[in-house]
């Protein structure tokens, strides 16, 4: 009887051996009970475990897209200090290196399963760990822990509180006019109308997948929308100005950080597209802050951009008018402004304009991302760029690439190239750190994207939660164009 094996089994493993030591050769049962006291030896000088739901990780763990992540932790075992020399993880041909404990209880596991598909391959993640009590002495631990998917068991109804889905509120304002029906997703036209606030209560399925917007697909026969499926809308609630900006206020008061998004969404988007984009940035980001859309009367149609074009100028002012009110009336530390496409039209020039108007308020702004700008990069470069920087003298993330088709077609259109492109004429303005996503779907507010760690989304992940700059992200490599510095998502 081999004494190694027998350290690696499970508890229920050794009490069955011990079992049929008794009905064995007298010494069998020697055997086995010096295995267990070198078992009980090895114990009382480990160091560290690797656990889960504070059970210790063996040869029968595993984990699913519904486990509790925040119990996955490494424990020291020992009141002894220990050098961790490395810990290291990997899982579908991706890898993650950490130099101690704390990183790696800090690292979030889900969302890097989920950005490698970890768990719909059905891959085992394989965790490395060798430390040490002095500079001599090392112990080197292997853990191999099975990934599964678990389905959602849609009970097809809209209530909330069931496991399969998350539901939260996202607060919006809107100067799209209003439709007197019952289906949620049509409750908001694409006309112009007066400004109006109100909350959403959006759903995420607990098997979302990172940076999809989940809907019905014909072609699966799904014909109505269902929380534990598709993200969808569960409520809208109207409120007026003050009513708005209290319970906003009184929201981000309870957060940790005191932080909150306003997103302005691009061309061809419906308010309920909108709605839902938004949470599922906050709950990919694991935003740990309130949520904000600003939805102009977008015609949601590929056919109508002049239209789109006409109203998102005709809308700057009533940005503008939200936008100072959000900055004073909030609450908020931390304050995030995120545009995409059309919408940057919007939100820069309602930026430079506030500012002129009330320069105090540069400072509630933490960070600006602009997501492959539709605004002539000349313009870009002459008049919003410069003034910005000027004026709010905090750091401005640009999203370029020379892939996205919409800025091709606006391209055609005017004649002239687009801030969101890339290439020779890329857009470079000191201040501006320009971020090249070529060869990666871009349009990470529009379509589908990201299955791989190296996205934009993970970038902006990095960028929020730690505050890092482009030359410090490792999601991202310089590049040189002529003198001038730019940055690239790592394929």
């Amino acid at each position: 009887m081999d004494c190694i094996p027998t350290l690696n089994k499970t508890y229920r493993q050794i009490l069955l051996e011990l079992f049929r030591a008794f009905l064995s050769p007298p010494n069998k049962l020697l055997i086995l009970v010096i295995c267990l006291t070198a078992i009980e030896i090895n114990a009382q000088e480990d160091g560290v475990e690797l656990r889960i739901n504070e059970i210790e990780v063996h040869q029968d763990s595993c984990l699913t897209n519904k486990s509790n992540f925040g119990s996955f932790k490494l424990v020291r075992t020992t009141e002894q200090d220990l050098n961790t020399v490395r810990i290291h993880t990997a899982v579908n041909q991706a890898s993650k290196e950490f130099q101690t404990i704390e990183a790696f209880n800090d690292f979030d596991f889900k969302f890097w399963l989920l950005s490698n598909s970890a768990f719909k391959s059905e891959q085992f993640l394989r965790i490395e760990i060798i430390y040490g009590r002095n500079s001599e002495t090392f112990t080197e631990k292997d853990y191999i822990i099975c990934l599964s998917y678990i389905d959602a068991n849609d009970s097809g109804d809209r209530g909330g509180g069931e496991p399969d889905f998350i539901k939260f509120p996202v607060y919006f304002a809107t100067d799209r006019n209003a439709i007197n029906t019952s289906n949620l997703n049509e409750r908001f036209g694409n006309e112009r109308s007066e400004l109006k606030y109100g909350i959403t209560q959006v759903s995420i399925p607990r098997d979302h997948k990172i940076g999809e917007i989940e809907s019905p697909a014909y072609w699966k026969l799904e014909f109505r929308e269902r929380p534990s499926k598709h993200i969808m809308m569960h409520d809208i609630k109207m409120l007026d100005r003050d009513a708005f900006f209290s319970s906003l206020k009184s929201n981000i008061g309870r957060t940790a950080r005191k932080r909150t998004f306003l997103f302005v969404h691009g061309y061809n988007t419906s308010f309920s597209e909108a709605a839902k984009r938004t949470a599922q940035i906050s709950y990919d980001l694991l935003f740990d802050g309130k949520p904000v859309f600003y939805s102009w009367p977008s015609q949601a149609s590929t056919l109508k951009y002049p239209k789109d074009e006409a109203n998102i100028q005709w809308s700057q002012a009533n940005i503008t008018h939200f936008l100072e009110d959000y900055l004073t009336r909030s609450g908020a530390e931390e304050i995030y402004l995120v545009a995409h496409s059309m919408g940057n039209r919007g939100l820069t020039r309602a930026v430079i304009e506030l500012m002129e108007k009330r320069p105090e308020l540069a400072s509630k702004i933490k960070e600006i991302i602009l997501a492959a700008p539709d605004i002539d990069a000349d313009v870009f470069k002459r008049d919003i760029a410069p003034e910005m920087v000027s004026l709010v003298q905090k750091p401005i993330t640009l999203y370029v690439s020379s892939d996205d088709l919409a800025l091709k077609a606006s391209k055609e259109l005017h004649g002239n190239p687009r801030a969101g492109d890339s290439g020779k004429g890329m857009v470079i303005v000191k201040g501006v750190e320009t971020i090249d996503a070529s060869g990666i779907d871009t349009s990470f507010l529009s379509h589908s994207y990201f299955a791989d760690t190296s996205s934009i989304i993970s970038d902006i992940y990095d960028l929020i939660k730690s505050g890092k700059r482009a030359l410090d992200r490792k999601t991202l490599k310089p590049m040189e164009l002529g003198e001038r510095v730019y940055y690239k998502v790592k394929n």
